[in-house]
């Protein structure tokens, strides 16, 4: 009894073994992708989240990171055409409902990654900014300001998907805020000092953006109360109606 036992399990392994090389194979291709060298511009969607997720990007030279945020902003961004669509199973909604009421100091690669993109592209408006001419300035503090807004919209649709609460306008300042200090890490007194200068054009920028939206809402809807209003004025009942026809 024994032994056939032992002789099942050998023709089990000998039988899986193949199966076994090939999964370990499929395997080390993938974290390879993952894992080994990255070319941003190759780099496909699939394995540009999954090394997003998975891989540590610090370790990486800092010009290959600007390059795969290049990349991320080509794939994802408001000019890409691709926005990303989220759609999660009741599981997955439960896992990050778990997470975001376990919130830790310790972040994920996904997070620490993202802030390490963010950074990259701050740097880069930052110092656009400080070499336009004051025309180009005021375009490309608009784009920055439809880029952030496109993002912010990116994230509200993971929130509803997910299913979890939606941060008030005082906390996504905040975010904000916890974000731009993020950014000061390593950086020079110098850079520190041009980093809060930027930040404050871009809450001015902010702020011009959302009194404008709130202008052009108001005159939407007063022009149409005033025509509704007219309209009204200047309609002659058909009561009127009938009665000038019987005088005629």
């Amino acid at each position: 009894m024994i032994r056939k036992f032992f002789r099942l399990i050998g023709i089990g392994c000998f039988f899986a073994g193949p199966f076994v090389v090939l999964a370990v194979g499929a395997a080390m291709i993938l974290m390879h992708g993952i894992f080994g060298a990255i070319n941003p511009e190759t780099i496909d969607r699939a394995t540009l989240i999954r090394a997003m997720k998975f891989r540590d990007f610090r370790t990486l030279p800092p010009e290959t990171v600007i390059a795969l945020t290049h990349r991320a902003e080509r794939e994802f961004g408001r000019q890409s055409g691709n926005k990303p669509v989220f759609q999660f199973s009741e599981t997955e909604r439960k896992i990050y409902t778990y997470f975001q009421n376990s919130r830790s100091e310790q972040k994920s690669f996904f997070e620490t990654n993202l802030l390490l993109m963010a950074r990259a592209r701050y740097f880069q408006w930052m110092n656009n900014y400080a070499s336009a001419s004051p025309e180009q300035r005021v375009v490309l503090m608009k784009e920055v300001v439809d880029d952030m807004k496109y993002w912010e919209s990116v994230f509200m649709d993971f929130l509803r998907a997910a299913e979890l609460p939606i941060p008030s306008i005082a906390e996504l300042i905040r975010e904000f805020e916890k974000m731009i200090e993020h950014f000061k890490v390593g950086a020079t007194p110098e850079e520190i000092a041009r980093i809060d200068d930027f930040k404050q054009r871009m809450n001015t920028a902010f702020v011009a953006h959302e009194i404008q939206g709130a202008a052009q809402n108001f005159s939407g809807n007063f022009s149409a109360t005033v025509s509704n209003m007219w309209d009204s004025f200047l309609k002659i009942p058909k009561k009127n109606q009938k009665e000038k026809k019987k005088n005629k």
